[in-house]
């Protein structure tokens, strides 16, 4: 006789069935994993390039818009919707069963496995949609009057940007923007200018970790505690920053940090991550509301609820964790800004190139933007897909290109990339 306890013992597949108020997300173990490579192997990063699903004479330099997933996050994502498809009779909604949807429980053991990551407690993590989302979240939710004052940067992404935007039309916020640098190779100077910019109306703080644009890691700690001194509420925008660089969010010491773990940490798109300090979390009200909005015991769970979802993008989210976990975090940061230096170290010996990144120990990251005298970004984009199957992103003409180094790249594929450039800029 089938019943729901029957099922959940002996079922032979991936899902593991739990209430429906659990976090349930299953994969296989990252533990298993078949070919993951010894730390000792001299071949290391080109086994883990073999991970992934491109093709292998393809380069992908583009992670500042989009990480490409590997192979185990990719199947886990596959995996669990096909077997939520072929399972679906057999949930029992009133009495639990199959995780089939996402949106309505508190995905505790996830956020806690998020929360290690940034060095937070999981009741001060939300798991959104993505940096959009949670910038939102805080404009909205947070009671701003006429005339107060947010500051940001002349160079925000319109993801942390336009929320601010809307709340200053519609409050009559004052919107004051810090002009950054092109190239910023001074963090005392950036810390300077947000003194300087900083007046009696000012409430909110609302920068990037890492500019967008051309990969600049502002000082963000710097900044924060700034701001503690005159009582101004700092919100991060660590879109580019998860999965990138190392992430201590108590160290950084902001009221808010937000992500899109869908770039430099692997997952798939339609993933985000909310950091509110417990300490100021009451002072952001839910501007999503569902069941729990006004859960105020576990506030990560009142922004995380927000009706029906994927769940199988959560299971992609935590196997690209465990992904990251497995290679080990040091180990992958240190990688990217080593391949960023690297491939900055060639550019400048490149005439007519222009860096507009950081070349600052301090602010330089696994992104580099430049020109090439005379060519737009477009030309050199064409260039580097036709000649070597490279595909960065073109920023402007003005601006030129970014390349965007991961895990995923090689030195190889580096030296390619510089070899057109300097035939580029000796023809242009």
């Amino acid at each position: 006789m089938f019943t729901r306890r029957n099922f959940l013992k002996s079922a032979t597949i991936s899902v593991i069935g739990m209430s429906l108020s659990d976090h349930v997300l299953a994969h296989e173990s990252i533990s298993n994993l078949p070919g993951f490579p010894s730390e000792n192997d001299p071949n290391y990063w080109e086994m883990i390039r073999k991970m992934f699903p491109m093709p292998e004479d393809e380069a992908y330099l583009n992670t500042g818009t989009l990480g490409a997933q590997p192979n185990f996050v990719l199947e886990s994502v596959i995996n669990h919707m096909r077997q939520h498809a072929v399972n679906i009779a057999r949930c029992d909604w009133k009495d639990g069963g199959i995780n089939l949807l996402s949106g309505y429980f508190p995905y505790t053991g996830l956020r806690e496995k998020v929360g290690k990551l940034i060095n937070a407690g999981y009741k001060e993590v939300a798991l959104t949609q993505n940096a959009t989302m949670g910038m939102n979240f805080i404009s909205n939710g947070l009671d701003l009057k006429e005339g107060d004052e947010v500051i940001m940067t002349n160079q925000e992404h319109a993801g942390g940007r336009c929320g601010w935007e809307l709340m200053s039309k519609r409050k009559k916020l004052i919107l004051k923007q810090v002009p950054i640098p092109t190239p910023a190779n001074d963090p005392n100077q950036i810390i300077d200018l947000f003194k300087e910019a900083i007046s009696p109306k000012t409430r909110v703080i609302a920068i990037p970790h890492i500019i967008s644009g051309f990969g600049v890691i502002l000082p963000v700690k710097e900044i924060c505690e700034m701001a503690k001194r005159n009582d101004i509420f700092t919100v991060i925008d660590g879109a580019q920053a998860i999965g990138h660089i190392p992430i201590d969010v108590k160290e950084i010491n902001c009221e808010v940090y937000f992500s899109s773990p869908h770039k430099w940490l692997l997952a798939p798109a339609g993933n985000g991550i909310l950091y509110i300090k417990n300490e100021n979390v009451d002072e952001v009200w839910t501007t999503l509301a569902s069941g729990q909005w006004d859960n105020h015991e576990d506030n990560g769970f009142r922004f995380t609820q927000r009706g029906t979802g994927n769940p199988a993008l959560l299971a992609g989210l935590e196997a690209a964790i465990d992904f990251f976990n497995k290679i080990g975090p040091k180990r992958v940061t240190d990688r990217i800004k080593y391949l960023g230096d690297y491939l900055r170290d060639g550019l400048k010996k490149i005439g007519k190139v222009e860096i507009k990144s950081s070349t600052h120990p301090k602010m330089c990251s696994g992104m580099t933007t430049f020109n090439i005298s005379g060519l737009t970004g477009q030309i050199i984009q064409d260039e580097m897909w036709e000649r070597g199957k490279l595909q960065p992103r073109s920023v402007g003409d003005e601006n030129g290109i970014r390349l965007s180094t991961h895990i995923y790249n090689s030195i190889k594929e580096i030296d390619m990339a510089l070899e057109i450039v300097n035939d580029l800029a000796n023809k242009a």
